[in-house]
């Protein structure tokens, strides 16, 4: 009988042996994932999950390189103004609110200052028969001097917040003013903000106290702080109209409009005459062009929409009230016209235009002016 000692030390000796034999196939062998040439693999190293006993001990069949494709960093593309198609100056000023600013149209208050820069121009009846417009632009820094700057309408509420845009007034109708608080509009009126404005001398003395106000965007700009505006766009809010490509200019129909007569009354009456070399149409009132005092030079647009509704006068007031909820028009471009058919409602609703065919109407890139039209005036078109 062998004792325990001798059966400890033969066990040990077998052990070393078996080890010493199980190394002797491995020297000088390469493992087929160790590199075989210089920089080249017989089989990958990696897998896509765990490696499997099956996995190891099969070589798998010989594929392509696999090419990964490259990206290049490059300059943003340009953005677009959303209210004329066009590339916005001021990069910086991409996916910023507009602002739309109350601009005085009474005969002692031309020429105005500044609104031939504007993007958008809107005209409406607010009183009498005297029109208001609001000129509209996308980039707060890129409004010049401009006025004069005079009290918010209701209306003008219902259009500016459908371009989510921050209206510029001095002080307001009471209708104004309680739609501003009921609604929570954000708007800047310069009575509250004093640094944003100021009257020029000259045309307090020769036009009026009240058509005197003046502004520019560096003014607005340093009101618009972020803890009192939401100075981004809502995430759906998208360009003011669908706008054909920029070197894909229509004409609008093919009834010509080469000139426009829109009497809004006897006292406020817009007229439009095309240039065929520009393709802009320029605007007149009062019997003679209406022009930027900045340059001398009529105010110019590449479109007009003239939106048809009902007008009427607020009961127990001169103030007049516009039906935005829906209608029929007319768009204007290239020397010629097309009817259309427009649709808004809600305060916060875009203005939208339909063609003829009931689609979402294409729009030349460049500016616009729209009009609110009652129905009862009687619009004509020059050949």
């Amino acid at each position: 009988m062998i004792n325990k000692p001798i059966r400890q030390q033969s066990a040990l000796l077998l052990t070393v042996m078996f080890l010493l034999i199980g190394l002797i196939p491995l020297s000088g062998c390469q493992s087929p994932s160790e590199t075989t040439d210089a920089g080249t693999t017989g089989r990958p190293t990696t897998t896509a999950g765990p490696v499997t006993t099956a996995e190891a001990t099969t070589t798998p069949e010989p594929t392509e390189p696999t090419t990964l494709p490259t990206t290049t960093a490059g300059p943003d593309p340009i953005r677009v103004n959303p209210l004329t198609g066009l590339a916005l100056d001021r990069q910086e000023s991409v996916d910023q609110r507009p602002i739309a600013l109350m601009i005085n149209n009474h005969r002692k208050a031309v020429p105005q200052i500044g609104i031939g820069r504007a993007d958008l121009l809107f005209e409406m009846l607010v009183e009498g028969g005297i029109t208001r417009q609001m000129a509209v632009f996308a980039d707060v820094l890129a409004i010049p001097e401009i006025g004069s700057i005079r009290s918010a309408r209701h209306d003008y509420i219902e259009l500016s917040a459908g371009l989510d845009a921050i209206l510029v007034h001095v002080g307001g109708s009471k209708l104004a003013s309680e739609q501003f608080r009921k609604q929570k509009i954000e708007h800047i009126d310069l009575h509250v903000f004093e640094k944003a404005y100021w009257r020029d001398p000259d045309w307090k003395s020769n036009r009026g106290y009240e058509h005197s106000v003046k502004t520019t965007g560096e003014r607005l700009a340093d009101a618009l702080t972020p803890n009192r505006f939401r100075t981004e766009l809502r995430d759906d809010q998208g360009t003011a109209f669908q706008f054909r490509p920029t070197d894909g200019f229509q004409p609008a129909g093919t009834t010509p409009a080469t000139s426009v007569r829109v009497p809004y009354s006897d006292y406020a009456v817009a007229t439009f005459a095309y240039d065929p070399v520009n393709q802009v149409y320029s605007k007149g009132q009062f019997g003679r062009d209406q022009i930027d005092l900045a340059n001398d030079q009529p105010l110019r647009f590449t479109n007009i929409f003239l939106i048809v509704t009902r007008v009427v006068v607020l009961p127990g007031s001169v103030l007049k009230d516009a039906d935005l909820e829906s209608g029929k028009g007319y768009y204007i471009s290239g020397g010629t016209r097309q009817a259309i058919s427009w649709r808004k409602g809600q305060t916060r609703d875009k203005l939208i235009f339909y063609d003829e065919q009931g689609n979402e109407l294409l729009v030349n890139v460049g500016k616009s002016y729209i009009g609110i039209v009652p129905t009862y005036a009687k619009i004509t078109f020059g050949d």
